[in-house]
């Protein structure tokens, strides 16, 4: 039972995974993220490829025909780093698109995994991970082998697609000898493109994968044994010890202001010995009377002391007392099946010139 009770059983509390959050311990899968970035370049090269491979093409043209013209001509610094230049935000445009999708697609699929997080914690200085021994346990079977497997996996199942279609590839490369140029870069540009589609969506699958591996590493890593249940909700809600000393203190003080009010109260009914009910009324300010205090053997034996010692009438009646006990809460009026039985009291004690002093 010892041992049992350190296992990992609970479900983590919501305190828990706010703490793994702020220290950035998240199941998170980087192939996931490479994959769909991947299709999102595979995707901009369906869209912007031709544009792209124009502009490459008519830079080279340009540079080509320049050389033809100026065979001889001597280039100095200056005029290389201005084509450097032009070259550079040339391909800028050119690339730049599909660049920007495929960074706003790895940010994308990142958030999507876990969030929007800013873990300062995990950018603060841990010498831990600069241990050596640290280090080197990270290479032990336990911890590299499943990332192993899981590489060996990956490089399989790219390795046939690309196998497949490169296959597919050769046995159409003679068929590029009877065409033109600009065929042969377009039968060229079909297979780049085969290539990468099913490659980014074997890599899809594989980084699902992976992200469920993550997740479940993750999720085993916070859950929580009985023990840090317990005490977690001690550090939640306070201990249990705490709570029920206030507890104590609100009920005492509940009680101190119900007797309080039994002193200035109008008539107590009692049972005569296990229930007391003190009711409160003024005939020109109030509709109907108030219970003000209310209690049930040691409580009710309270009341009637307290009654006594401040002057307050005593009526005794056993089915009244039990029913204003039972109908009417503290600070409530009677219920309008009682108004006959109290209005009897009332007036019993206007016969004794008790009522107004």
């Amino acid at each position: 039972m010892a041992g049992s009770s350190g296992e990992k059983t609970e479900k983590p509390t919501a305190r828990r995974l706010k703490d793994s959050r702020e220290k950035g311990e998240v199941a998170r899968s980087r192939d996931l993220t490479a994959a769909l970035s991947l299709v999102a370049v595979t995707i901009a090269l369906g869209w912007l490829g031709a544009g792209l491979c124009h502009g490459l093409m008519e830079r080279m043209v340009g540079a080509l025909r320049s050389l033809g013209e100026r065979p001889l001509a001597t280039i100095e610094s200056t005029s290389l780093t201005t084509m450097l230049w032009a070259d550079a935000w040339r391909f800028t445009l050119i690339a730049g698109p599909t660049i920007f999708v495929a960074g706003l697609v790895s940010v994308g699929a990142s958030v999507a995994q876990v969030g929007w997080m800013v873990s300062p914690k995990a950018a603060e200085l841990n010498w831990g991970r600069l241990s050596p021994a640290s280090g080197f346990s990270k290479l032990m079977p336990k911890q590299a082998g499943p990332e192993l497997a899981k590489a060996l996996v990956g490089m399989l199942m790219l390795g046939a697609v690309c196998y497949m279609v490169v296959r597919e590839s050769f046995y159409q490369a003679p068929a590029l000898m009877a065409m033109t140029p600009g065929a042969a870069i377009g039968s060229s540009w079909d297979h780049i493109a085969r290539l990468l589609w099913r490659g980014s969506l074997a890599l899809v699958l594989f980084g699902a994968g992976d992200y469920a591996l993550q997740r479940w590493r993750w999720y085993t890593q916070v859950k929580m044994t009985r023990q840090e249940v317990r005490d977690d909700a001690r550090q939640q809600d306070g201990s249990p010890e705490i709570k029920a000393r206030v507890r104590k203190v609100q009920r005492e003080m509940t009680r101190r202001r119900m007797l309080n009010a039994v002193k200035a109260s109008t008539v107590v009914i009692t049972n005569p010995t296990h229930f007391a009910v003190a009711l409160h009324y003024r005939r020109v300010e109030m509709v109907a009377p108030v219970v003000v205090a209310k209690g049930q053997d040691v409580m009710a034996a309270r009341i009637r002391k307290v009654a006594r010692e401040a002057g307050v009438p005593i009526v005794e009646n056993v089915t009244l007392a039990r029913a204003l006990y039972k109908g009417a809460e503290i600070g409530d009026a009677i219920p309008a099946a009682l108004f006959g039985a109290v209005a009897e009291v009332l007036a019993y004690l206007v016969k004794l010139k008790q009522l107004f002093l």
